[in-house]
């Protein structure tokens, strides 16, 4: 009985240890440095993977499981540049843009762009809003399928 009670002392103190470092993990991820965006299976291309890193001045979550969605904002000097390199990488993994269209140069605007995502029956997006020193990458995934 008392190896038993043990034993069980032993998984409690692993799984709370697993859990402590875990939530760390999640808390002390530089938003900065990311190379991606998660959502489960899908990796979305973060910013910083194509331009290097950049001042992040807020992040935003939304919908924990229905239609969950992330928003970085960004600081930056070149944010034309920026956006131009990272739309460039969205269309050459197959994102395609949806709406009328935008130009970089007009500031403020916005891009949109959309994938079908590695779950079936779900698609991914990428909305970007622009001004002249700060930009915002918001990436939802929902349910919609593309036909």
């Amino acid at each position: 009985m008392k190896k038993h009670v043990c034993f069980l002392a032993f998984i409690f103190v692993a799984v709370l240890f697993s859990c402590l470092l875990s939530a760390c993990t999640v808390a002390d991820t530089d938003p900065s440095a990311l190379e991606t965006y998660d959502f489960g299976r899908d990796k979305v291309p973060s910013v910083t993977s194509v331009v290097g890193r950049r001042t992040v001045t807020d992040v935003e979550s939304e919908g924990k499981n229905e239609f969950p969605s992330r928003q970085y904002t960004y600081q930056s000097d070149s944010v034309s540049d920026d956006l131009s390199q990272y739309i460039q990488r969205l269309q050459e993994q197959a994102w395609t843009a949806t709406g009328v269209g935008y130009n970089l140069e007009e500031s403020p605007g916005s891009a949109q762009f959309f994938k079908e995502s590695a779950d079936e029956g779900q698609i991914l997006t990428v909305f970007i809003t622009y001004e002249d020193n700060e930009y915002a990458i918001k990436v939802t995934k929902m349910e919609a399928i593309l036909q």
